[in-house]
């Protein structure tokens, strides 16, 4: 069973609730004699409808986002010039639908489009005070609802980024690293390429929290992430994967230019001076991804080449085997 994102659930509820709050108008429409607006009435959930369909579909959630505001923006400016200024109203939900669904510059002009249409269509109809009064709050809705919801995403972003972040080393997470090795093997599910994961674990530093308290140890660390991090390339990521284990992932190159890669970084963490002159060495697991293997495994054979390199002696890089 497909799992569905939130964005394509919000927009099948959105579209059916729209649909269902519509459908009675037709009805008492018709009774009324209103055949026309009736008529769009109706259209309109056909249109609903159709989008429902197209997104449970098709899934392309960026696409129908900006038709269903698109067609809003049609449908209220519509109903306005059928059948006058009580239409208008739906125009204030529209715009919480807009900047909901859409970045919110995006939707300010789409907002901005909307009220100028409807504004030139009822100006002659209205007393200045009227038309001054509805113009302004339907501006101040959207001047709202633009703060608003721009707060709303910084906020969100901001918490998308804690979750991701360790919050002692300032590396990514477990939950971080996950992410980037699903876009990785999706990469390469569309073109195989190159890329090596390194897998990082510090010598006998069970000994370092025993000996100097886990204070010194987490300062430690700290040092072995900002080494780690100044001297990796721009396009690598740096991930804590366990409590003194961390991952460097991707690596765009083969297994040989990755084990270059390694032996620098071993030889850089060995010669830093560290938090009360403590000496730190790490040994470090490398491993070419294979073509159709899991994340599972692909960290599975670091990890053995890791325990390689600890029954070598420690402070030493070793390869896992390319077939």
């Amino acid at each position: 069973m497909v799992k569905r994102t939130q964005s394509e659930i919000m927009l099948l509820i959105l579209s059916a609730i729209s649909a269902i709050i519509i459908s009675p108008f037709v009805y008492y429409r018709y009774i009324d004699g209103d055949v026309i607006v009736a008529f769009v009435d109706a259209l309109i959930i056909l249109a609903l409808g159709i989008f429902f369909v197209f997104v449970y579909k098709t899934r392309k959630i960026a696409t129908a986002k900006m038709i269903l505001a698109i067609f809003l923006v049609i449908a209220i400016v519509l109903a306005v010039s059928i059948r006058g200024q009580s239409h208008l109203y739906w125009l204030y939900p529209a715009i919480i639908a807009f900047y909901y669904t859409l970045p919110e510059r995006i939707a300010g002009v789409i907002c901005l489009i909307a009220i100028t249409l409807i504004a030139l269509h009822i100006s002659s109809t209205l007393s200045h005070i009227n038309f001054f009064t509805i113009v302004m709050s339907l501006l101040l809705t959207t001047i709202f609802s633009y703060t608003i919801f721009s707060n709303y995403r910084k906020t969100n972003e901001k918490l998308a980024l804690l979750a991701t972040i360790d919050p002692l080393t300032l590396s990514g997470n477990r939950r971080a690293l996950n992410i980037k090795l699903s876009e990785i093997l999706a990469d390469q599910q569309r073109q195989a390429s190159d890329v090596s994961l390194l897998l990082l674990d510090l010598d006998l530093f069970k000994r370092v929290n025993d000996q100097h308290g886990h204070a010194v140890g987490d300062q430690v660390l700290v040092e072995v992430t900002q080494v780690l991090r100044s001297n990796t390339r721009a396009l690598d990521a740096l991930f804590r994967y366990g409590g003194e284990e961390f991952v460097i992932v991707p690596l765009k190159v083969d297994l040989a230019a990755a084990l270059i890669v390694a032996e620098k970084l071993r030889l850089l963490v060995a010669q830093h001076k560290y938090v009360n002159d403590l000496k730190i060495t790490i040994s470090i697991g490398v491993a070419q991804y294979r073509v159709g293997e899991t994340a599972e495994a692909w960290i599975a054979r670091a990890d053995a080449a890791l325990y390689k390199a600890k029954d070598a002696g420690r402070n030493k890089v070793m390869s896992a085997m390319v077939q």
